[in-house]
């Protein structure tokens, strides 16, 4: 089944790894959104007031910034080709 970038996307800007989960990168997907919450809460646990506020926003949005660069290069690398009347995924090599 084709997936829809648009969607893709949407997913990723909603929660950090859902695109990566929709596009099929379930591990990957799974990782990234237990590395998002990791980092929200050591940012809140660890950092004083003031600081949190300032570094939160940096690693966190970093990383979010990171994880939709890499589910939009995951999506571009998935290749639709019609051969003989049949669909065929192919992955793009990295």
């Amino acid at each position: 089944m084709a997936k829809s970038l648009a969607i893709t996307i949407i997913l990723a800007v909603i929660f950090a790894g859902l695109g990566h989960i929709y596009l099929g990168y379930k591990k990957r997907g799974i990782i990234i959104l237990v590395a998002r919450i990791a980092i929200w809460l050591a940012v809140i646990w660890f950092l004083p007031f003031p600081i949190d506020w300032i570094v939160g926003p940096i690693v966190g949005g970093g990383f979010w910034i990171w994880q939709l660069i890499d589910v939009a290069r995951l999506y571009n690398g998935i290749r639709i080709t019609k051969i003989h009347g049949q669909t065929q995924v192919e992955l793009g090599k990295d």
